[in-house]
């Protein structure tokens, strides 16, 4: 430790809390309480390890770490980098990683990975459609760089890596996925979407397995970004799986570096510094989104990275060959590829605050809560103006990817504020009006975004050409906004003379809701989460309107939908499981009760039962219930520790779930 010391001269400590930090001292020669309160610790930057096509990171914790840093040693390892190869112990099997993750599949040539590779002619109109797409993820990609690697390919296939090879195919099946959601036939004489896509699929797999994706590698962490893509749009529901494959994706980048900015190496080029700074923007993004919505907490802390934000550039202000980066272009004078992720940085780091408080299992002072308030608004008022929103009548003129870039961002600051500011909604008082006033704000004004992005959604509409915009993420949004809204309106009627809502705005309440679930209608043949959340908003505006379930049904279902029409509307999705075969038949045959619970013999408690007790009684609500089960997770059959009636669970125990013969907890802190 001491001849690695020398090597480095004593600066202060990269700090991400605002505290002093101290680790390492364990080290330090002895000195007094002052002196070690003041004396600055030696920069933790740890190691980029380079060989060949693999960049890996060593943390300074770790032993190889300091043998990389040792005179004698470092070469020696170098020298004889083969050593590993020599003859072992025999242990319980050869296989180099977890059976379950690699070990499952046969190996496959390169020949027969090779083989589902479509005539030039056509993969090129499918990968000009990804590239010319407005996917925010499209900047993991440096697109003059991969086109000269696709060029190279096509002269010689065999030469690219599976790496490589996984990521040409993961870019075909999104490409395939994109003429799908927008209802487009696929160019010249292709198959159908769903054979094409599955085709695909299974390529980008089975080469990520061949070039073992768990060990560090060039593209390896790109490539199984964009094939976590492929599964996240495979259907508009939201899937868990989805956050494994993301979670796997992450720790393969820290392992790689990702989370240490390239300013600390100078062994990587500005180059890859600058592509590794996209992914990580994108990683962190996504690591918050996808976890809120599956009910878990987010993978990537702000503690464990320091990597900066991606510069202002477009593909063409640099190159591999670039020795340093230009400087980055004004946000507010020109938009590139990454002004939105720039953007959306800002506002998502404030975002994954706000749902690390949502999963806390410790009580939070209000006064903090404010303070991530106003964080919030700062980030927001940071935006560029060219993304804060304006009407739709003053966008005429605006090219239709902007437009919905607007959307994006601010209906992620209104989910912010929502999540924020939820549990104080049913919170009587003065103290947190202000709670109940943005929260309250935050839903109307993301359910009128729902209602302008569906109007204009339409054939002739501003934003026709961005009609597959909404996914599983903004059903969820929608679902819980409307949550919000009939949760007020079934408080205030239980105020009689004290309500606080108005005659006028107790109306536009209503018409919003009833806007909202026209809409659901509309759109519940395009998945099974759609479907519940129709269900769902059936069973509110029940309670809230007074009215019978039999009777709102009949004014909004006219008729029965075959369910082989509603499969055609999932690609490479299985069956219905028999909770969502009764909520879709609830949704469209009228029978709303039947969504209500289940008819097997296993003691059930649905999504739907949870939105019965949260509206009768608001003022009990846990919103950890609400996004355990109501977002769409919940499995079929589940019987619960908590059953119909129960009042609740003490604070900081776990709800626990029973499914067939597995357990699930949610954490009700």
């Amino acid at each position: 430790m001491s001849l690695a010391q020398k090597k480095n001269p004593i600066e202060p400590v990269v700090n991400f809390n605002g505290g002093a930090s101290d680790h390492a001292r364990a080290y330090d020669t002895p000195t007094t309480v002052s002196d070690r309160d003041t004396k600055p610790s030696p920069r933790d930057t740890g190691t980029i390890v380079v060989k060949d096509e693999g960049i890996s990171y060593i943390d300074s914790a770790d032993w190889r770490a300091v043998l990389e840093e040792i005179n004698g040693v470092k070469e020696y390892l170098d020298e004889h980098e083969n050593f590993d190869d020599e003859k072992r112990e025999d242990g319980l099997g050869d296989d180099s990683s977890p059976a379950l993750l690699l070990g499952m599949s046969r190996p496959i040539t390169k020949e027969e990975v090779l083989v589902d590779i479509p005539p030039r002619s056509i993969a090129d109109r499918l990968v000009s459609r990804f590239l010319k797409t407005t996917e925010p993820s499209l900047v993991s990609l440096h697109v003059p760089t991969f086109q000269k690697e696709y060029d190279q390919f096509w002269n010689n296939p065999h030469s690219m890596s599976f790496t490589w090879i996984a990521l040409l195919y993961a870019i075909l099946t999104l490409s395939v996925s994109l003429y799908h959601r927008s209802e487009e036939p696929l160019p010249l004489n292709m198959v159908d979407p769903v054979t094409a896509w599955n085709v695909f699929r299974k390529r980008a797999a089975q080469s990520l397995v061949q070039a073992n994706y768990l060990i560090p590698g060039r593209y390896k962490c790109e490539a199984l970004f964009l094939y976590s893509l492929c599964e996240f749009y495979r259907t508009q529901d939201a899937q868990v799986g989805v956050s494994y494959l993301l979670a796997i994706t992450i720790r393969l980048a820290m392992r790689m570096g990702y989370h240490r900015d390239a300013r600390h190496y100078p062994s990587l080029s500005a180059f890859d510094g600058e592509m590794r700074r996209r992914l990580w923007a994108l990683l962190c993004q996504l690591d918050i989104l996808i976890s809120f919505q599956v009910g878990l907490p987010r993978t990537i802390q702000p503690w464990q990275y320091d990597t900066e934000l991606p510069s202002n550039l477009h593909d063409t202000d640099f190159d591999e060959n670039s020795p340093q980066l230009p400087q980055g272009r004004s946000e507010e004078g020109e938009r590139t590829a990454c002004t939105y992720t720039r953007a959306k940085s800002r506002i998502m780091k404030v975002f994954g605050q706000v749902v690390d408080l949502a999963y806390s299992r410790e009580s939070v002072p209000y006064d903090e809560l404010l303070a991530i308030d106003r964080r919030l608004e700062e980030a927001h008022n940071l935006l560029p103006s060219t993304f804060q929103m304006q009407p739709m009548s003053q966008c005429i003129a605006l090219p239709t990817d902007l437009i919905m870039r607007r959307y994006t961002l601010d209906l992620l600051y209104q989910k912010a504020r929502v999540v924020l500011h939820r549990r104080y909604v049913a919170e009587p008082g003065s103290k947190y009006a202000y709670s109940r006033s943005v929260c309250l704000s935050a839903a109307r004004e993301t359910l009128r975004h729902h209602s302008d992005i569906w109007n204009e959604s339409l054939p002739g509409g501003q934003l026709y050409a961005e009609r597959f915009f909404v996914n599983s993420l903004q059903n969820t949004d929608f679902m819980l906004s409307s949550m919000i809204l009939c949760l007020e309106l079934s408080q205030d009627s239980e105020r009689g003379s004290a309500a606080r809502l108005g005659v006028q705005e107790h109306t536009d309440l209503i018409s919003l809701l009833e806007t909202t679930h026209r809409i659901f209608k509309e759109a519940r043949r395009r998945s099974v989460d759609t479907q519940r959340a129709f269900a769902a908003l059936t069973i509110m505006l029940s309670r809230v309107k007074g009215t019978s379930l039999e009777s709102l049904v009949s004014k909004n279902v006219e008729e029965s939908i075959p369910i082989r029409d509603q499969l055609a509307f999932q690609p490479a999705s299985t069956s219905m499981n028999q909770e969502q075969y009764q909520m879709y038949a609830a949704a469209n045959a009228g029978d709303l009760q039947a969504a209500m619970y289940n008819t097997s013999e296993t003691p059930s408690y649905s999504p739907l039962d949870v939105i019965k007790d949260m509206l009768n009684t608001p003022a009990q609500l846990d919103w950890r219930l609400y996004d355990s089960r109501v977002s769409g997770f919940a499995g079929p059959n589940q019987g619960n520790v908590w059953l119909p009636g129960t009042q609740g669970t003490p604070m900081g125990m776990d709800f626990v779930t029973y499914t067939g013969d597995a357990y699930s907890s949610t954490n009700h802190g």
